[in-house]
């Protein structure tokens, strides 16, 4: 019954159940696991390590609890000991190719790139029909002229209903990356229009309906008191667009030697969004957060901070780079009086391009609006209109706006800024962020392993034809 009631997405039920299996006296390690599961979906990461380490005690064997641990492990960002269960799945089933795609993905977290693709070759080779084993491996492998995955992959399109949703837009992104690894602009576009389409006619993203979002977050700022002056020893959250540097930034702060990253977290969306009533689903719509008026705000900053210690195994100064925290400013600068919020900005056109580019999961609500330039546009135009607002109402000791393309432009002088805004000394490392081992799960894995760079910069020039329905809204916006 737990089980079930998990797969229909009531976490609070399910959880109910498998407490009461345990209370029941039953002796396996799969209650406890799944008791992780739930409270890792309810944004209680402390409770479900917890589970997680009654679990290891009853020495599980069977390669779905093996999985299972490793999945809920890489959910909270503990991947290195999440690699050691998908690793001991994959030594217990292993002809099953989801645990040995789950090892690569944890393993493409950590950096090791080539024992990444070896697993999702071993993928493919259990389970040639793996769709998403293609797309990893063509991510983190560069396509040459005289090496690539091109004819493969147009094989396995051609084989594809024309209303497949989950594989159009996987092989059609894994295309799309051959090609711009090849240089051929037009066909990027032409590719990625293709992978997106279904799912942009399943779930569109109206002009109205981004604004009712925006308008949302623009309430918190009038309805949110921040201290002004923070101490020095609160995390610092990393906000933004996705694909605008906010994973750069990260790992230049967590370099710091009094500083740890602590990944790409839901926690403190979550955990606010239950306190005002509301579940799991669509956590980025600050509308319930609005309505409900959380008297005990610092409630939520206590659970938070709590959680993320858990997760991280330690108390000290953290970063928390989940983008889409930026709609939720006030909040969190009301809940957490010694947060401070870094919000990266990046030229609008460029990053309508490269939220474009990114194969983002058709699951994730907030992330709609990336199927169709124009509704990407308007997301962008009314991020940079709220970023103005939050700029003007929100304390510049707490709230500080950093352009990518002055950070790549001229990086000492602005880590050196960046550093003096979090409250911390200047150190070299921070400059040298590209020899920071700390796993990254996010899409920028393989580029914040290198130098900076700003070949990036200015990027939607080359492609300007093929983005003319995003630049004339963006135009219409004065935005460009």
């Amino acid at each position: 019954m737990g089980v079930i009631h998990y797969e229909h997405g009531d976490f609070r039920k399910a959880l109910d159940l498998f407490k009461a299996a345990l209370g029941k006296g039953h002796p396996e390690p799969g209650p406890h696991i799944q008791a992780a599961r739930c409270l890792e979906n309810l944004h209680q990461a402390k409770q479900a390590l917890s589970y997680i380490e009654s679990a290891k005690q009853l020495n599980p064997a069977d390669s779905f609890s093996l999985a299972s641990i490793g999945a809920t492990l890489s959910r909270l960002d503990r991947h290195e000991d999440a690699v050691e269960f998908h690793r001991k799945a994959t030594q217990a089933a292993p002809s099953d190719p989801l645990n040995h795609f789950n090892l690569a993905a944890a393993l493409q977290f950590l950096g090791d790139f080539e024992g990444s693709r070896n697993a999702y070759r071993t993928t493919l080779k259990i389970a040639p029909n793996f769709l998403p084993a293609y797309a990893h491996l063509v991510q983190i492998t560069k396509q040459t002229a005289q090496a690539n995955d091109l004819p493969t992959l147009q094989k396995i399109w051609n084989a594809l209903q024309p209303q497949d949703l989950l594989g159009r837009h996987e092989i059609g992104h894994a295309i799309a990356k051959v090609h711009e690894d090849l240089g051929d602009v037009e066909s990027v576009m032409l590719w990625l229009g293709r992978a997106k389409e279904v799912a942009r006619r399943q779930f569109p993203s109206p002009p109205e309906k981004i604004a009712k979002l925006f308008e949302h977050a623009r309430t918190l700022s009038g309805s949110c008191k921040p201290v002004l002056h923070p101490s020095t020893d609160g995390p610092v959250f990393v906000v933004g667009l996705p694909r605008t540097g906010t994973t750069l930034v990260d790992r230049i702060i967590s370099s710091h030697s009094t500083m740890v990253s602590g990944g790409e977290r839901h926690e403190f969306a979550g955990i606010l969004r239950l306190c005002a009533g509301g579940d799991s689903r669509n956590l980025f719509d600050p509308g319930p957060v609005v309505a409900s008026q959380i008297q005990d705000i610092s409630s939520v900053g206590e659970s938070y901070l709590d959680n993320m210690r858990a997760i991280l195994g330690k108390s000290g100064r953290f970063t928390d780079k989940m983008p889409f925290n930026f709609l939720l400013a006030p909040s969190i600068l009301a809940a957490i009086p010694s947060a401070r919020i870094v919000c990266l900005r990046r030229h609008p056109a460029d990053s309508v391009l490269s939220i474009y580019r990114q194969k983002f999961s058709v699951n994730a609500e907030h992330l709609h609006c990336s199927l169709g330039l124009e509704s990407l546009a308007h997301y962008v135009a009314q991020f940079h209109e709220l970023v103005d607002v939050f700029s003007s109402t929100l304390p510049d000791t707490r709230f500080q706006v950093i352009d990518y393309e002055a950070l790549v432009d001229d990086a000492e002088r602005h880590i050196r800024a960046l550093l003096d805004f979090c409250g911390l000394e200047f150190e070299t490392a921070c400059l040298n962020f590209q020899d920071n081992s700390a796993p990254v799960a996010t899409a920028s894995v393989a580029q914040v392993r290198q130098p900076m760079y700003s070949t990036s910069k200015g990027r939607w020039k080359k492609y300007q034809q093929h983005l003319q329905p995003a630049l004339d809204v963006l135009n219409a916006r004065n935005l460009l």
